[in-house]
């Protein structure tokens, strides 16, 4: 079915994709510095800034390490909507981070899981050892090690992804119920 579509199009849409991730992360962290600069919350800059350190460091990750498991995963547009996704559940978090310790605290191993899962994937080409590490480490052993590793992290980011939604959502209902209480009080 998919051998009867244009592939012209399908390298438009490819490349459509990834310039409409490349914007939305752009716009959002351009609108969301500047909103966070005007308003003085320090802690909600350093949370975009960690979560552009992370995406930058898994691309250069996807880059480094190139091979056939990434490429597939490329063209199944797996990086570029899991750093979209990560871009903006750290979009969100980042205006209730200073209300919850708690978040805080998962969001720091959100970002860990992200990167663990990107650094560690082994990956390999049409002959030699499986590789990975920015594509350093030639070694199937370490390689067995390391995707399993990553594994794991794929598993725990996706329940830290949960976990940190929820957290937002009481955080969210926490701060609406002090508000109505000021508006009560006063």
């Amino acid at each position: 079915m998919l051998s009867n579509v244009n592939r012209s199009l399908l390298l438009y849409l490819l490349i459509g994709i990834i310039i409409i991730a490349v914007l939305v992360i752009v716009g959002g962290t351009i609108l969301a510095i500047i909103k966070a600069y005007r308003k003085g919350e320090h802690s909600k800059r350093k949370c975009i800034f960690l979560t552009l350190l992370c995406i930058a460091i898994a691309a250069t990750s996807w880059i480094f390490n190139m091979g056939w498991i990434r490429f597939i995963m490329t063209f199944m547009l797996i990086p570029f909507i899991h750093a979209i996704i990560f871009f903006l559940i750290n979009f969100f978090t980042a205006s209730y981070i200073h209300k919850s310790k708690k978040l805080r605290n998962i969001n720091i191993f959100f970002c860990f899981t992200y990167l663990l899962f990107y650094i560690l994937l082994p990956d390999g080409g049409d002959v030699g050892e499986m590789y990975v590490f920015f594509g350093l480490i030639h070694s199937n052993l370490f390689s067995s090690i390391c995707n399993t590793i990553s594994s794991l992290a794929v598993f725990v980011h996706i329940v830290l992804f949960i976990l940190q939604t929820i957290e937002i959502v009481k955080t969210k209902k926490l701060i609406a119920n002090e508000q109505k209480n000021q508006t009560i009080q006063s």
